[in-house]
C-alpha cells in the first residue's frame, strides 16, 4: 500500500488476480468491483461507495454518509 497526500492506493500484484476472478464469478460483480473487493479483502478495509453491487457480498459496504455519521 502506497500512502500519500492523506490518500492510501491499495493495490492487487500480478499474481494475486485470480482473487479478482474469483470475487467476480462469485459475487456477479464487474472488473472494477471485483478488483476493489479482492483489495479490500487483502487490507481487510471498508468498502465506501455507493455501488450497491457490493451489498451482495460478504463484505458488503457503507455509504460516504454512514462514514461522515460516525
Amino acid at each position: 500500500m502506497l500512502f500519500g497526500a492523506g490518500m492510501l492506493v491499495a493495490s492487487i500484484l500480478p499474481d494475486e488476480m485470480e482473487s479478482v476472478a474469483q470475487a467476480a464469478q462469485r459475487f456477479n460483480l464487474d472488473f472494477d468491483d471485483a478488483y476493489q473487493y479482492a483489495a479490500a479483502n487483502k487490507y481487510d478495509l471498508t468498502i465506501v461507495s455507493f455501488d450497491s453491487h457490493f451489498d451482495q457480498t460478504d463484505r458488503g459496504r457503507k455509504t460516504p454518509a454512514d462514514i461522515l455519521k460516525a
